[in-house]
């Protein structure tokens, strides 16, 4: 019986001396697996979409800048500042100038980079393409709304900014370069804007209604011409159909009056002497 039980102790020894041996197997084998070239360990990483809490790292990569940054061919004063903005904070960021990243939409030709694109897909083709067309194309937009969004193409991050208006986008800009590191989250983010709608004050509304008194004048005054045009135009073609007098018809109809005026004259003269007689 003392030998059985020796006997059982002894097998569940070499059991369990047989695990160890394989664990310490295992881990060394995952040590090898996840050690650097120079033999240091490093985390392992599942890579999944990006975050915007991972800004602006998401586009670095060694320490340098790893994106470019497009505005479209027709961009507003305001997107192109806007673009400005982004490349200083970057410089900034990395403490490196930022060599042929700013680009414009036709200078892209392919998605299979990092992109921030600047401007809705109204004004930004490339914005579009990252978007896949959404129609229309300021569909969600609205005033006092602006949106930072991010997408995941083939490995790559893309992030499109965009506003109701040209300052939608650029407070957009500044409100993503301006914010804490880390501070945002999400990969869609909707940023406040002021956009007051214009109103007109009292002397603009003046102004407006002088300016609509000098039209219906300047109407007036172009109908009144147009009118006195019409009539000498019908003048003169009514006078051409006149037979024309010749010099010689002028001089005849002359002498014909002055003859005229004689032979009435003589004919007052010889009443009057007739008259005279009668008294004598």
């Amino acid at each position: 019986m003392y030998v059985i039980i020796k006997m059982k102790f002894l097998i569940m020894h070499i059991i369990v001396m047989l695990l160890l041996i394989n664990t310490s197997f295992a881990a060394s084998l995952l040590e090898e697996s996840v050690s650097s070239a120079a033999g240091v360990s490093q985390q392992i990483k599942a890579h999944v979409p990006p975050d915007l809490s991972t800004f602006p790292e998401m586009f670095i990569r060694d320490g340098n800048f790893n994106a470019v940054i497009v505005v479209g061919d027709k961009a507003s004063a305001s997107d192109v500042v806007a673009q400005s903005n982004i490349i200083q904070f970057f410089i900034s960021y990395t403490g490196k100038t930022l060599i042929d990243s700013a680009k414009l939409a036709s200078e892209i030709n392919t998605l299979e980079q990092n992109i921030i694109s600047i401007g809705s897909p109204c004004h930004n083709s490339i914005s579009a393409q990252i978007m896949i067309d959404p129609k229309p194309c300021d569909k969600w937009l609205e005033p006092g709304k602006a949106f930072i969004i991010l997408y995941y193409y083939k490995g790559y991050t893309h992030m499109v900014i965009e506003g109701y208006s040209d300052k939608g986008t650029r407070d957009a800009v500044n409100f993503l370069v301006n914010s804490k590191i880390g501070s945002l989250r999400g990969v869609n983010l909707m940023v406040g804007v002021d956009e007051p709608k214009a109103e007109l004050n009292e002397s603009s509304i003046k102004e407006k209604i002088e300016e609509k008194k000098e039209e219906n004048i300047t109407a007036d005054i172009e109908k009144e011409k147009e009118k006195l045009i019409s009539q000498l135009n019908e003048r003169i073609a009514n006078n051409s159909k006149e037979p024309s007098k010749t010099k010689e018809n002028a001089l005849i109809e002359q002498k014909q009056a002055i003859k005229a005026d004689k032979k009435e004259t003589n004919v007052i003269n010889r009443i009057l002497n007739w008259f005279a007689s009668l008294f004598k």
